[in-house]
């Protein structure tokens, strides 16, 4: 699965030279000066990457990840509503673990962090749920491993990152409805670890 501005494939010898930075947490921004969104991202071993996403990028891979995840539902079994309920359980689960303060602090894009525009992004269907890889096409590769709870909360939070750039949110799927989506307040940032 793969969002539809591929490339041609790398070849084993390009893709052996490109940096490969997996993605431990990151914290998502809304740039206006950019008018994209900003991922703070670091990886286990500390380093930094800030990875800016166009809106036409994004508004082809929401619709990616919501198939994935509507793909996992039985068939007879009321999708929207088991979508929107397990979608709930999700942010409760986030909520308690923000009360608790389990929750690891917001990754802080350093005056040093590379900065880099995703070009595309890559998905691999896994048997606990999605590998992303984004790439800027030439130098680097980031890769983001997507459990079934971690799309959820990666849908989540691009949909408040797009009311916050006030983008069109259409593209979201049916049983994401507006009202069950938490206000952001200006500036507020949005961590997924």
């Amino acid at each position: 699965m793969s969002a539809p501005n591929l490339m041609p494939a790398v070849t084993d010898a390009q893709h052996e030279a490109r940096f490969q930075f997996a993605i431990q947490a990151f914290t998502a921004n809304y740039d206006p000066v950019e008018d994209r969104i900003r991922l703070n991202a670091i990886d286990g071993a500390g380093i930094k990457q800030s990875i800016l996403l166009t809106r036409r990028l994004m508004d082809q891979v929401i619709p990616v990840i919501a198939k994935d995840l509507e793909a996992k539902i039985p068939q007879g079994v009321p999708a929207d509503i088991v979508q929107s309920m397990t979608q709930e359980r999700v942010r409760q689960v986030r909520r308690e673990a923000r009360a608790s303060g389990a929750v690891p602090k917001p990754v802080a894009r350093e005056p040093e962090t590379p900065d880099w525009l995703c070009r595309t992004i890559h998905f691999k269907r896994v048997p606990n749920g999605l590998v992303a890889v984004l790439t800027d096409d030439r130098n680097v590769d980031a890769v983001l491993q997507l459990a079934e709870a971690n799309q959820r909360v990666l849908l989540d939070i691009l949909r408040a990152t797009y009311r916050k750039a006030c983008w069109d949110p259409r593209v979201f799927p049916e049983w994401m409805k507006l009202e069950q989506w938490p206000t952001v307040r200006q500036g507020a940032r949005v961590v997924m670890n």
